[in-house]
């Protein structure tokens, strides 16, 4: 008997049924677009891709309809044909995820399969993984891997069931879910998850040894080091340790003969999956001046791991120096950028005797040694010099700068007894000291008297003379019981680690109270002042601000 097609349309609403739609035997049933309720459709006669709505100018509106299968093993899709839209059964398919290890290295490769089950099914479908397409590859017929395709792989859904290989390289750490599914008909027909997690992965490493702020004469050679631990990329294989435009200085020594062998234009050839390894070179550098030597393991263009060390090259006289000490040694910026500090360099590298290397045409700062003679009743009085033109120039100063010459430099402090009074060539005339001064009970009240400044010192009751403006900022803020500046800016030109705290609140609070000279321009930014603290001074300079500083105590 026929059964006519059913209508759909408007607010038609089913409720409290298990099944609103039964369909006989190639039955369909016409639903509109005004129809906007969920719909539950039974057929007698369910299979693969069976029609359940009659087929309508595709206007898409069918895709958006609300139909649930009541048949077992099957759900509603949707299809296209010849410009027509129809909504269809379409049969449900087993996925099953086997083989994916619980935990991989990031950028390591792990191998799974894929099955799929799906009696009773026809045509093709889609595999896909989603977000994690881009870290997936398949075996193709020919067992080579290959991308996954952008939007999934094509599966034949024919047959039992079918098995598909694939490998995951994860790029990012962490816990992580795999979901396969498989889309067909507009409609996911079976998905499957798959929980792992992924390690963070420790990459090569290289550190150059025995480099590290060396100091090389030009002309002579340099051994160090290379050591190379691949860590997790063992597996990766052949690399090459290549040190750029530098490979043409230095050459390598070959492990079966010993001897040491040109650098091979690209590199020297290293196999990762020997573990850690040790390679021994030398260097010849051409150039003079502060140098940086880039070590970097290579693959192809990719770099897995670089280390730097500096070092210094040049025809080095030598600095010989008695009771006095390398303040700062700096070299010539090349093509005209700043001098570089080189201070670290030299002093590691001193001779046996206490001597040291000094490229020739550097800039050196040199100190009288006050805390080797600060309990000994001495005091510096002069240098004895042999190298520099114009000793004459730095012999009564206890710290100076020269620049080194292309000869050896001798400079031997000689001390004298520290109660001998210095003749004082700074202080032009009378020493105004306006404050009454209490010696021995008996008040001294004087305007201009002419003394000699060490007397002076003795009767402010002055700790010693500091040499620069950091000293006397010391000085000057233990004596006031080390107040607190009231600006918390720090001097970029005096030292901002935990240590060098005390000095900047020194030197802030003696320029807040005027007690030292604001040395910076007219107009200076507060935040890019300096203080100057190597700035020498004279003993006039640290008379007047000590009577300051004592005055300043007195009006507190």
């Amino acid at each position: 008997m026929y059964k006519p097609n059913v209508i759909l349309s408007g607010d038609v609403q089913f409720e409290n049924n298990d099944t609103d739609i039964y369909l006989n035997e190639n039955q369909k049933i016409t639903i509109e677009e005004t129809f906007k309720n969920n719909a539950t459709v039974d057929c007698a006669d369910p299979k693969d891709g069976r029609p359940l709505t009659t087929a309508t100018t595709g206007t898409e509106y069918q895709k958006n309809l609300n139909l649930t299968s009541a048949n077992e093993d099957y759900l509603v899709g949707y299809k296209t044909e010849d410009g027509k839209e129809y909504r269809c059964l379409s049969k449900k398919v087993g996925v099953t995820v086997n083989g994916l290890k619980s935990e991989i290295k990031a950028e390591d490769t792990a191998e799974f399969t894929v099955t799929l089950t799906h009696a009773g099914s026809t045509g093709t479908g889609i595999l896909t993984f989603g977000d994690k397409n881009s870290e997936i590859e398949y075996k193709d017929k020919n067992g080579a891997y290959q991308p996954m395709p952008k939007d999934g792989l094509e599966v034949d859904l024919s047959g039992d069931n079918k098995n598909y290989e694939f490998c995951i390289t994860p790029k990012d750490a962490g816990d992580q879910t795999l979901t396969a599914a498989v889309v067909r008909d507009a409609v996911e027909l079976g998905t499957a998850d798959k929980n792992f997690t992924v390690a963070d992965r420790v990459h090569t490493t290289v550190t150059i040894e025995g480099l590290e702020n060396a100091v090389v004469k030009e002309g002579e050679s340099k051994d160090f080091t290379v050591k190379v631990d691949p860590k997790d990329d063992a597996k990766l294989g052949e690399a090459f340790i290549d040190f750029g435009d530098k490979n043409g200085e230095i050459e390598y020594k070959d492990k079966e003969s010993g001897e040491y062998k040109p650098m091979p234009e690209g590199g020297l050839k290293i196999s990762l999956g020997d573990g850690e390894t040790e390679h021994e070179f030398r260097i010849a550098p051409k150039e003079t001046g502060k140098q940086t030597l880039t070590a970097a393991v290579k693959q192809g263009e990719k770099k897995l791991a670089k280390d730097e060390k500096g070092f210094v090259v040049s025809e080095m006289p030598i600095l010989t120096l008695k009771d006095g000490v390398i303040t700062s040694v700096t070299v010539p910026g090349k093509n005209g950028a700043d001098p570089e500090d080189i201070t670290e360099i030299v002093k590691k590298n001193a001779n046996e005797d206490g001597s040291f290397h000094v490229p020739e045409g550097a800039t050196v700062s040199v100190a009288f040694d006050k805390d080797a003679f600060a309990d000994s009743g001495l005091k510096f009085g002069h240098w004895d010099i042999t190298g520099l033109d114009d000793p004459n120039a730095y012999q009564d100063k206890e710290s100076f700068d020269f620049v080194m010459p292309a000869k050896a430099v001798t400079l031997k402090a000689m001390t004298q007894d520290a109660s001998i009074e210095d003749d004082e060539p700074d202080i032009v005339g009378p020493i105004v000291i306006g404050t009454t001064v209490v010696v021995g009970g008996a008040v001294l009240g004087y305007q201009a008297y002419s003394l000699g400044a060490e007397f002076a010192g003795k009767l402010m009751a002055l700790p010693y003379f500091p040499s620069n403006r950091s000293a006397l900022a010391m000085m000057l803020w233990e004596d006031a019981g080390k107040p607190m500046p009231e600006s918390e800016l720090l001097y970029p030109d005096v030292g901002q680690e935990e240590r060098d705290m005390d000095l900047q609140h020194a030197a802030r609070w003696a320029m807040e109270n005027e007690l030292i000279p604001d040395l910076n321009d007219e107009g200076t930014a507060p935040e890019e002042m300096k203080f100057y603290p190597d700035n020498a001074v004279s003993k006039i300079d640290v008379l007047n601000a000590w009577q300051k500083a004592q005055e300043l105590k007195q009006n507190a």
